[in-house]
């Protein structure tokens, strides 16, 4: 419409006739326009009711998720797990574990490869603070220059190059650690020892080394014994013997991490608390979605209220138009069919008795889940005690119950949701041009509005024209009343 007001922008009205037909034209104009305000106002009101699907099935699209979810054994397997000694182990278990007691019996931890000097070695540090080379560190060392070292561990070796003169135990240390053998070396000055360890345990680790320039830094110097080894782990599990490299592994869907030799027993059991969570979270949820529905299935409409044209914006404060716009976009979903359909048929879903499932829980209302009054529109209430009790008592049986409800509840919202596309289009973006019925509608809309617009420019230029021509022949009188009266002085 803004652009309909450009034809007039420098037009001066009246130097002839002193009629302000700008005001006139502007008055005819308002008129001519009130069908063009009509169709816009429509469009605006089939883009909120679009947007007001979108938003709507989006929530639906997300709680659908979780009901898909729901579905998977997975998503109730939860399991609890008790330990009878923790100094001997501790454990955790995967859903794939299997119920039970299970007995530990550790006769040895594994361990990795590990030495250490065998007497104290002389301070590291100058007077200054300085750190001391190997050679001002031990003066049993008379050689000069640089020394190679062959370090092995299991089947890994590596040489290292040691200069006496320049490097100190420190950087004799990181060489070690960082030749790539998986072991560890370290000086501890407070102790006065050099230690390499294998970084992981198990008797594969087999920590070695040789003075490959006769040179006897390791043994004589830092008073390493010439090999060390690690060992495996060994346990009896439900009596039968196992050996492994590490005090971590799984076995029957358990994680056990062995801390000490000795005894103890594990016991594994459904987390009844977790299967409980589950159920009451997916059941809240669902209210949650039908409570959306219902309100604008039942909102207000105030058919009075139609968006605001731009000259009415012009005489109301924000809050004024605020305050419009809500009424004018409340009640556009009120008692939509498709709408009224899907919830129905969520409402089937939950209510319907599941022909495979336990007799004695084949239906919500065996494990405490009821509606409310008629007027709540189908909103659930949980008895939590008589939920819990069919948990602890048959945890299969109502988890079984809920994967069918779960799997009817997905049908009927994936049909719903394929409803609400066609007819309002894509409600998650993924769609590059929008097919459904409401866009199509908006840009027919769009394209009347457009040819409106150019038949009300025509007519505004017409009217300017119209009014310029009056303006010349009375200018002409003018001039000719002029002359006359001139003629008679």
């Amino acid at each position: 419409m803004s652009s309909l007001n450009s034809v007039n922008f420098n037009r001066v009205s009246g130097l002839a006739s002193g009629i302000d037909y700008e005001s006139i034209i502007n008055n005819l104009m308002k008129a001519e326009r009130i069908p063009l305000d009509k169709l816009n106002q429509n469009k605006t009101i089939l883009e909120w009711k679009q947007q007001d699907y979108k938003s709507l099935a989006k929530d639906i699209y997300d709680f659908n998720q979780q009901v898909f979810n729901m579905q998977l054994s997975s998503s109730y397997k939860a399991k609890t797990v008790g330990v009878s000694n923790e100094v001997i182990a501790s454990a955790t278990a995967s859903t794939s574990a299997v119920n039970g007691i299970y007995t530990l019996d550790v006769t040895a931890l594994a361990k990795p490869a590990y030495m250490a000097s065998s007497e104290n070695l002389p301070t590291s540090y100058n007077s200054d603070g300085s750190k001391k080379t190997l050679k001002e560190q031990f003066s049993s060392i008379t050689a000069s220059g640089s020394v190679n070292l062959s370090i092995v561990n299991g089947g890994k070796e590596a040489t290292i190059t040691v200069d006496l003169d320049n490097d100190t135990i420190y950087t004799l240390a990181s060489k070690i650690t960082n030749s790539g053998i998986g072991i560890t070396a370290s000086y501890d000055e407070n102790l006065h020892r050099f230690f390499i360890m294998s970084n992981t345990t198990g008797s594969t680790n087999n920590i070695s080394y040789k003075d490959i320039d006769s040179s006897t830094l390791m043994s004589d110097i830092l008073k390493l014994p010439t090999s060390a080894s690690g060992s495996d782990a060994q346990f009896e599990f439900n009596g039968l013997a196992f050996t492994q490299p590490t005090n971590s592994f799984t076995i029957n869907g358990l994680n056990v991490n062995l801390k000490a030799a000795g005894t103890s027993t594990i016991t594994v059991n459904n987390d009844t608390d977790y299967i409980f969570n589950q159920v009451k979270d997916i059941l809240n949820k669902y209210n949650d979605v039908i409570s959306k529905i219902n309100t604008k299935l039942s909102e207000e409409r105030y058919p009075d209220y139609l968006p605001l044209t731009d000259d009415q914006r012009e005489q109301l404060t924000d809050k004024q138009q605020e305050q419009w716009e809500e009424k004018a976009r409340s009640g556009l979903l009120k008692n939509d069919p498709m709408l009224s359909s899907l919830l129905t048929s969520m409402r089937n879903a939950i209510y319907t008795k599941i022909d495979d499932a336990d007799p004695s829980y084949d239906t919500l209302a065996d494990i405490g889940v009821t509606t409310g009054f008629w007027y709540e529109n189908g909103k659930l209430y949980i008895d939590d005690s008589k939920l819990r009790d069919a948990i602890e008592n048959n945890s299969d049986a109502v988890i079984n119950l809920m994967q069918g409800v779960m799997g009817k509840m997905n049908d009927v919202i994936d049909n719903g949701l394929d409803s609400i596309k066609q007819y309002a289009g894509d409600y998650l973006g993924v769609t590059l041009f929008d097919q459904s019925f409401l866009a199509r509608q908006i840009r027919d809309m769009n394209d009347r509005i457009l040819e409106m617009e150019d038949r009300l420019s025509v007519t505004e230029d017409r009217y300017y024209r119209q009014f310029t021509q009056m303006e010349q022949l009375i200018s002409q009188m003018n001039a000719q009343s002029a002359w006359l009266a001139q003629q008679f002085q």
